[in-house]
């Protein structure tokens, strides 16, 4: 997957979330870690891995382990903030849904991932999950840029191979930003 694959991804997996433990959709606060989230594991490993400090473009941190950790300090991390009794109202907004949010970015992205090569039935392709005790596969794609291979993929953004995924993600945006303004009471009132 792609960046904006797997932001839409998370979001969408974040909207199931919200569905099912009844928070109020859309959560504006937690679609910042949520992005954060989608994206860390290719921030981390891709830039390392062309510069030769990783052996794959997809190791550690595309890894569960490195993903549990990452997720439990970012959770420590965000409780800490709150029971701090921050100055900065966005702060003491953000940390309580900092946990989740960025955990289900996160584990979207290894899933995003991971989806392809297991439904080809290509499981040896997501040794990475594993890594350290498995040894994360290498990509030819490593040797390029990361910022080149995408300033080559968004140069025609209507090929995006994950177009459909990131429409359907924007139309439930959307559809949730127009229902939450309809059902609030000034709607109601004008």
């Amino acid at each position: 997957m792609f960046p904006l694959g797997h932001l839409a991804f998370a979001y969408l997996w974040y909207v199931v979330y919200g569905v099912l433990t009844r928070r109020p959709l859309p959560a504006r606060w937690a679609l910042l870690p949520v992005a954060i989230g989608s994206q860390f594991p290719d921030l981390l490993d891709k830039p390392l891995a062309y510069y030769g400090v990783l052996a794959s473009g997809r190791s550690v941190a595309h890894s569960l382990l490195v993903a549990t950790l990452v997720a439990s300090l970012v959770t420590w991390g965000a409780h800490v903030l709150h029971r701090r009794r921050p100055a900065h109202h966005w702060v003491e907004r953000l940390a309580p849904v900092t946990p989740a949010a960025f955990s289900i970015g996160y584990l979207s992205h290894l899933v995003g991932d991971s989806l392809e090569p297991l439904l080809a039935g290509a499981s040896t392709d997501v040794t990475y999950l594993g890594w350290p005790l498995l040894a994360a596969p290498r990509y030819a794609g490593d040797s390029v840029a990361p910022w080149v291979r995408l300033l080559a993929l968004y140069r025609q953004p209507w090929t995006h191979p994950e177009a459909p995924l990131i429409v359907m993600a924007l139309l439930v945006f959307v559809s949730l930003r127009v229902w939450a303004h309809l059902d609030s009471p000034r709607a109601a009132d004008s």
